[in-house]
């Protein structure tokens, strides 16, 4: 019987392992520890009958691509759940430079933490977690189909999500209408985010039919994921929206002059095809350059609905509960604690600490 120091030899400059007679084949390494590593793991695997051969595993690409396949093919599979796990698929091999090409055996914990945790969790901590999610049951795939010894995710340390809250930054009215002159082809799509307080999604997928400009209406129904008009997520989020005269003046105008190849599908702000459009692009396209051009700090679209929450908050005399209405959340406590910190009132705080104090002395 060979002996397993046997199975490396020196060629050149190289070392070569021979595992053929535990049903490997040969590789070549650039160091003889490198060899003895993969040696011994090999031979270790072997007697625990867990040998998974290295010439013949498949790439992390492939393995991705049957994992697709399988989801797709579950009872329980739904179009939204596949491409989830495609995009983040995608997301993953997109920012993990030679990933694509890594056999499967070699995704270890120690790769996993040194080149996919950074880049998984570049975002928010919640995406990193849905994205790990799917790399984790990538690999569990890859172990019930003895692509590989173990699932190393277990055993992956996580990063714990960083608690940082500074609240809804507030806007003022002359801000906004200074990004709005600045705007030029997107003001309107910035103004009625401001004055409606629609989230991107709900306002790409608007409608005319959404828009009653006779009763001055906005029936908000339906919202944009995925590059596809869905109906909004929560019963909260149905609602009709009151608009302000100007802008109903602004739409009717706009609806009159808005381009025939824009109008196949009814919507109020498409795509120069007239398809939904993509947030990214007003936002880079519209509102930064805006923001520049207005010598304002960038704010983010999402901010636009702040500041409507903000005139609701500040300029009128409406409930906590009809404001939580009209912005579509599902709980008032929601709002409250949202916008807690623009109610606070610096005079009131003071005569508080004072009170205190004086308690505590």
């Amino acid at each position: 019987m060979r002996k397993k120091n046997d199975n490396i030899t020196k060629k050149g400059g190289d070392y070569v392992l021979d595992l053929r007679q535990i049903g490997g084949g040969r590789e070549i390494f650039d160091t003889l520890e490198q060899a003895q590593d993969v040696r011994d793991q090999a031979f270790a695997d072997d007697q625990n009958k867990e040998y998974i051969a290295r010439t013949t595993n498949p790439i992390t690409q492939d393995v991705a691509a049957e994992f697709i396949n399988n989801v797709r093919a579950k009872k329980d599979a739904n179009e939204e759940k596949t491409q989830t796990h495609r995009r983040n698929i995608q997301f993953i091999f997109n920012n993990t430079p030679g990933l694509r090409k890594r056999k499967i055996m070699d995704v270890t914990t120690a790769y996993i933490e040194a080149e996919i945790i950074p880049v998984i969790f570049r975002q928010a901590h919640s995406t990193g977690l849905n994205r790990f999610d799917t790399l984790r049951q990538l690999l569990k795939f890859a172990v019930k189909n003895n692509f590989t010894r173990a699932n190393p995710c277990p055993n992956v340390d996580l990063p714990k999500k960083e608690i940082k809250f500074e609240g809804a930054p507030r806007i003022s009215n002359a801000d906004i209408q200074s990004i709005i002159d600045n705007a030029g082809e997107y003001a309107l799509r910035i103004k009625f985010a401001a004055y409606t307080g629609a989230r991107v999604g709900e306002e790409i997928a608007t409608g005319w039919d959404n828009l009653d400009l006779d009763g001055s209406a906005y029936h908000v129904r339906n919202s944009a994921r995925h590059g596809q008009s869905c109906s909004v997520k929560t019963k909260a989020g149905i609602r009709t929206i009151l608009l302000p005269d100007h802008l109903v003046a602004d739409l009717r105008e706009w609806k009159i002059a808005q381009p025939l190849k824009q109008r196949h599908k009814g919507l109020v702000f498409p795509s120069s095809e007239g398809n939904l459009a993509g947030a990214g692009n007003w936002r880079k396209r519209g509102l930064h350059p805006a923001c520049d051009r207005a010598g304002i700090p960038r704010i983010r679209w999402h901010d636009l609905r702040h500041y409507y929450a903000s005139v609701l908050l500040f300029e009128t005399n409406l409930t906590d509960a009809q404001i939580t209405q009209f912005l579509g959340h599902t709980s008032i406590d929601f709002t409250r604690k949202q916008y807690a910190h623009w109610r606070s009132d610096p005079r009131r705080d003071e005569a508080l600490a004072k009170m205190m104090s004086k308690a505590f002395r």
